[in-house]
């Protein structure tokens, strides 16, 4: 069972556990859940009718598998009760490749 770099579950040891029937299956250790360190700045989104988190995450992030991110950013909830209206916590996205933009000459 890979565990991509990416993943909320990076890191974890991968167990075999014996299943009901016997058979050994691949699983991570439980995690508990993070929220964004304190100095990390929050952007916060209005959700539309047609958004999901993996949308958001892939809208924010670039990849829909960083949904754990935003997850853990708001009040513990079921990611896939998120309604239109809803508003979310974003974390920003690390700076690596921001370009910042100012008016200065």
């Amino acid at each position: 069972m890979p565990v991509t770099i990416r993943s909320r579950y990076q890191g974890l040891n991968v167990q075999q556990i014996e299943a009901p029937d016997g058979s050994l299956r691949a699983t991570v250790d439980l995690r508990p859940p993070t929220p964004p360190d304190p100095r990390v700045q929050l952007f916060q989104h209005l959700v539309t009718g047609v958004e999901n988190i993996e949308y958001l995450a892939w809208r924010y992030y670039g990849s829909s598998d960083a949904w754990w991110r935003i997850a853990e950013a708001n009040p513990l909830a079921f990611p896939l009760d998120i309604k239109p209206g809803s508003p979310l916590a974003v974390p920003a996205a690390d700076d690596l490749g921001r370009v910042v933009r100012t008016r200065r000459a």
